[in-house]
């Protein structure tokens, strides 16, 4: 699987505060409008996704652009990416934050790789690459996952 080590990475201030600190080796980019602008833990904060990836774009990381949730935010950049990423864990987890639905009409599995649990997961899982279909309109180049 593709590592968004040396990435930028795109979440929402909710995501961003489930992490015990950010993301090593990454630019970490948090969605919020409360966060201030002004830290010294290197993350950029914007007020928005595009703000986010003029960050990502003008950082000169020449890698794609990953959003890793949460789900309000997938759903802002469901129709601005080029390819989804998904992991899906098997287990059953409390929750109410959901996934956006894949519409199979405008994107396509091209690869999925099962994994067992093992002494580092508990739980088995899923890997699934989605690309999406080809369209007459322009779209952004922003990579999810």
């Amino acid at each position: 699987m593709r590592s968004t080590k040396g990435c930028a990475v795109v979440m929402g201030r909710k995501t961003f505060e489930t992490l015990e600190r950010p993301l090593p080796d990454r630019l970490n980019i948090v969605l919020s409008r409360t966060l201030s602008p002004d830290r010294s833990d290197g993350v950029a904060v914007a007020r928005d996704l595009d703000e986010a990836i003029r960050i990502a774009t003008d950082s000169g990381l020449d890698s794609p652009i990953w959003i890793a949730g949460g789900g309000h935010i997938y759903g802002l950049a469901m129709d601005r990416v080029d390819l989804i990423v998904r992991t899906l864990v098997h287990t059953e987890a409390d929750g109410d934050i959901k996934f956006p639905e894949i519409d199979e009409q405008r994107w396509e599995p091209t690869r999925s790789e099962h994994f067992s649990s093992d002494q580092k997961h508990a739980f088995g899982m899923t890997i699934e690459w989605w690309v999406h279909k080809p369209t007459l309109s322009t779209r952004t180049n922003a990579n999810s996952g």
